[in-house]
Order: structure tokens, then sequence, then C-alpha cells
């Protein structure tokens, strides 16, 4: 296993895939890990000032690595049993990340980020960021300061049963949502909180909101 790298700070990962602009200006203040071909964008997105506390993966897709070596840590992860997404979450250790770029231009790669996100959801905080939509995961309840009329979509990574929810549209209540059977997309907010409330140890599900609703999420992890 490689050596940890601990961040008091929440931490922007950086992919290869698609990305907001507007929120990768947003959070560029806070320690970039790169993972993998993900360096390659960071001077074409956020300018040449911005440089990775450390580029990670197994390094098949960067350019110009002699370049990143001499100003910043590269680290190597020979493995192939994961992908670089997942590589940067057990060799980084960080109160959360907000990942962009894991995701988009290709549905295999979206799936994959959503495994490791699955994977991960007792261990890691991950906001997970494409250029129009955030997603978190989470078998516990779930509490979000959204305006009204925000757009929440519930999808069950297992099958998940919900004891309450306020603030919804369409509320959870005593439902059991299961892949193939019942999901929760487009549902909306009603009032200014949204809170969602598994059963205890029911299952694994996921949220989506519009791009513009990330600050929400990090409030909800910050506090």
């Amino acid at each position: 296993m490689p050596e940890i790298m601990k961040f008091d700070d929440p931490v922007l990962l950086i992919g290869g895939g698609e990305h907001s602009i507007g929120l990768l200006n947003q959070y560029k203040h806070l320690p970039i890990v790169a993972a993998d071909g993900g360096a390659n964008h960071l001077r074409e997105l956020l300018g040449s000032a911005a440089v990775p506390k450390l580029i990670l993966g197994d390094l098949d897709s960067l350019d110009d690595r002699e370049h990143w070596e001499s100003v910043t840590h590269v680290q190597k992860v020979a493995e192939q049993d994961s992908t670089d997404f997942e590589k940067c979450l057990y060799s980084v250790d960080a109160p959360f990340f907000i990942a962009a770029g894991f995701c988009g231009r290709r549905l295999d790669h979206t799936l994959a980020a959503l495994h490791v996100m699955h994977k991960y959801s007792n261990d890691k905080r991950v906001i997970l960021t494409s250029s129009h939509d955030v997603l978190l995961v989470s078998s516990e309840s779930v509490i979000l300061n959204l305006p009204a009329k925000t757009r929440v979509s519930i999808y069950p990574l297992s099958a998940v049963t919900f004891a309450s929810s306020e603030g919804l549209q369409y509320p959870l209540d005593g439902l059991t949502l299961t892949q193939g059977v019942q999901i929760g997309t487009s549902n909306s907010s009603v009032a200014d909180t949204v809170e969602i409330n598994p059963v205890k140890n029911s299952g694994v599900f996921a949220i989506m909101l519009p791009i513009d609703c990330a600050s929400a999420i990090v409030e909800w992890y910050s506090a």
C-alpha cells in the first residue's frame, strides 16, 4: 500500500473527465490532488498557478512527468485492481473530498466512480461532480439546505428503506427503493431544508442535485 498523505482541509480531487469550471474556481483554494492524467488538464482549467499537492495513480496517462516531478510529489500506485479515483481515496486522508472529472465522458467511467462511492461510503465523505450535477452517497440521515423547487433525485445503490423525509414534494416515509423495482429520481424540494432519514443499516443510496448545490453538501460535511 502507498504512503497515506494527510490533509487538515478538504481536498479537491481532479480527474480527466467532465468538469464544471465554476465549481473548480469556487474550490481551487483547497489542496488539489490529481488522479494521473487529471493533472494534464490543470493548467488549462485553472491556470499555470494551479499545482497539485500530489499526483497519484498508475501514471499511464500523465503527460510531461518530468515537469510534474520537478514541482510536486508524484506517486505511482502500480496495482491494477482499482481505478485511479479509488487509488486517490485510499491513499489520501482528508475531512472530505470534492471529486471533479471522474464521470461524464464515458458511461462506464461514471458507473465505476459510483461503484467506488458506494464501496467507500462508510469510510470517506465524497462529493462527486460532473459538468451539470453533484452527487453524494450515504447510508445515514442527510440534511441539506436547498432552495425550494431544487431537483432532488434519490437513487438506491442497494435496497434501502426510509423511515421519514422532510421538505420533499414526494415524501419517502416508509418507502423501500430498489433498482429495477422503484427509484426516487426527479423529486423536488418544497422547503429550505431537506431531510432524508433511512432506517438504520437499511442500505446505501445516492442523492443527486444540480451542480450549483455543491455548496449545500460542503456545508453539511463541514458542520
